[in-house]
């Protein structure tokens, strides 16, 4: 009875507080934080216009987020936690937008510039080192299971430049090498509900997958139209109905 009434009371002061919680904004930068929300072991860099609205009951542990004239919104209840990876997983919106509705499980890496929208329904997860690159659109809806060091990339993440221009920009940026000033070429990505992504596979710009699509481990899919199939191979391709 003792330790119940302690352990709920340390809940409060850390729902309050947040257990390493380090907040940096700039003035024209808001964090709302609805009840019951946790932010532990997380860092938040808030700059130029940023906003972040995290709802009630929400679990966000061990991120580092970094926001620059963007928009972060986490719905009800889910959970945004540290997996067995050893660094801890980030979330980069760069003059973008990133909505994650309620009830979701993710460990992965979020990352938004150019102006990309990227939407992610309810009941999803994503596991561990997948990465999620979005420079324009990527959609996610309900009820998928996304695997461990998967690739969600709307984008070729750089342009192409000829060799002059980029080693003129290299000798510029250094340290910083293939920073990008520009959106490079994009297509919009779509994952539709009810979808299972295998390990390591990799879902490029302009793949549409619809609803009940298994896409195999190690499957690299680009330009991919599909609804209840199975994608596998690399190029991947489409071998048949996913239901048993």
């Amino acid at each position: 009875m003792f330790n119940r009434i302690i352990n709920k009371y340390l809940k409060k002061l850390r729902n309050f507080f947040g257990i390493g919680f380090v907040l940096e904004k700039s003035p024209a930068s808001t964090l709302i934080k609805g009840a019951g929300a946790e932010i532990i072991n997380t860092k938040i860099i808030l700059t130029g216009k940023s906003e972040v609205i995290i709802h009630d009951n929400v679990k966000l542990e061990g991120y580092d987020i970094s926001i620059n004239d963007g928009y972060l919104e986490i719905g009800k209840s889910s959970h945004l936690v540290k997996g067995r990876q050893p660094l801890n997983p980030i979330i980069s919106i760069n003059k973008g937008k990133l909505v994650i509705g309620p009830y979701n499980s993710i460990k992965a890496d979020l990352k938004i510039r150019f102006g990309g929208i990227c939407t992610i329904g309810t009941y999803n997860s994503i596991n561990e080192e997948t990465e999620i690159r979005c420079d324009q659109s990527v959609t996610i809806g309900d009820y998928n299971l996304i695997s461990y060091e998967c690739m969600i990339y709307d984008t070729n993440t750089h342009c192409i430049y000829p060799p002059e221009i980029r080693r003129e920009r290299t000798n510029g940026d250094f340290p910083n090498i293939g920073s990008e000033t520009e959106r490079p070429g994009t297509k919009e990505v779509v994952i539709g509900n009810d979808n299972w992504l295998g390990k390591r596979c990799v879902i490029l710009k302009g793949c549409i997958l619809g609803n009940q699509v298994v896409v195999g481990t190690n499957a690299v899919a680009a330009n991919i139209r599909v609804d209840k199939g199975t994608v596998v191979g690399n190029p991947a391709y489409v071998v048949g109905d996913s239901k048993p």
